[in-house]
């Protein structure tokens, strides 16, 4: 009988756009991203930070740098910032779907992901295209070369092997790209709270708040404290509170209140959430419902949620029944015995 195939995968991520002082290189990493900084590069950064004209194309060069002692094979792609459910800056996805409050992502703007081979301790420049939209953009669009090592060994391994017990460390690393058209321009964050709804949250219980920032601006070091009460009551009923949350420009996230491992209940309730990033601080009030057909839903895909097992409930009811039953037969019988 086959076995079942495991991968074991953990993934370092080496973030860029916004740690202007990193390499994209990380022990372990076995391979290292260099930036080829082009004469319209802002700053003495590391990463991509572009200044950009309507209309213009560029050729952006990435050098690949194998550090190992035998081959190996790269997939560089170009990815737009986003924030994941976590509330941390991320660059993993080429086709993340676009931010409703985006103008343009990066990955609209620049050529496909590429592979390239490499010989040991072998270099080789890999060129991606930009072409910056005639609309001109205000603030500034993010995002980073993605770069990660391609497992050559399953391309030639029968189905027998592949079916075989496997484990494998998987490096990641970003190079940042930014591109600004007006350095002067002044963007400020904004954050926004769309939708409020029961859900799972890691296959737990849960209230989600999303949260957007409708800005072309990142920012970090954002702490939220969301708190939901049943609604026309005083008394916090569940809290979570998370500090060091980040948001990419133009992105949305699902901030998750979680529900202690507790079945979701129906009724009325409202959210309460603070923000604050900085000098900027945002308050959000919100009333919603779960409907009994939702919970019932939710609590059975979740995990951890306490036995729902109402036979107990029935077996104790019917042992009070009977003791009540019996204390007053035996009540009735002693009047009757004492007249």
């Amino acid at each position: 009988m086959k076995k079942k195939r495991w991968m074991i995968i953990s993934v370092l991520l080496v973030v860029l756009s916004f740690l202007p002082a990193v390499n994209a290189q990380a022990a372990g990493a076995g391979f290292t991203l260099e930036a080829v900084r082009p004469d319209n590069q802002i700053s003495d950064a590391t990463y991509f930070d572009l200044q950009v004209a309507p209309n213009q194309t560029e050729d952006l060069t990435v050098r690949v740098t194998n550090q190992e002692d035998q081959a190996i094979k790269v997939e560089v792609s170009p990815n737009p910032a986003f924030t994941n459910q976590n509330g941390t800056i991320e660059y993993s996805q080429h086709d993340y779907r676009k931010d409703s409050s985006a103008q343009y992502t990066l990955s609209e703007l620049i050529s496909g992901p590429q592979e390239v081979q490499l010989n040991p301790k072998e270099s080789k420049d890999v060129t991606f295209t930009v072409k910056v939209p005639a609309d001109s953009f205000k603030g500034t669009i993010s995002g980073g070369f993605y770069g990660k090592e391609v497992d050559q060994t399953e391309e030639t391994q029968t189905s027998d092997q592949q079916a075989t017990l496997a484990i494998k460390n998987e490096y990641a690393l970003v190079l940042g790209i930014s591109l600004t058209e007006d350095q002067n321009q002044k963007v400020t964050p904004e954050l926004k709270l769309n939708d409020v709804k029961p859900a799972l949250a890691d296959s737990h219980t849960a209230v989600i708040a999303n949260l957007q920032n409708v800005e072309p601006i990142a920012f970090g070091a954002m702490t939220v404290d969301a708190k939901i009460y049943k609604k026309g009551d005083s008394e916090v009923l569940k809290e979570t509170k998370k500090e060091n949350q980040e948001m990419a420009p133009n992105s949305n996230y699902d901030f998750a209140v979680g529900w202690d491992n507790q079945p979701l209940q129906a009724g009325d309730y409202q959210l309460k959430l603070d923000a604050a990033s900085g000098n900027k601080t945002w308050h959000f009030e919100r009333d919603f419902t779960i409907a009994a057909d939702e919970a019932k839903a939710i609590n059975k895909k979740a995990v951890d949620l306490p036995e729902q097992n109402y036979w107990w409930l029935l077996i104790i009811l019917l042992v009070v029944i009977l003791l009540g039953a019996t204390y007053a037969y035996g009540k009735r019988k002693g009047k009757q015995g004492s007249r």
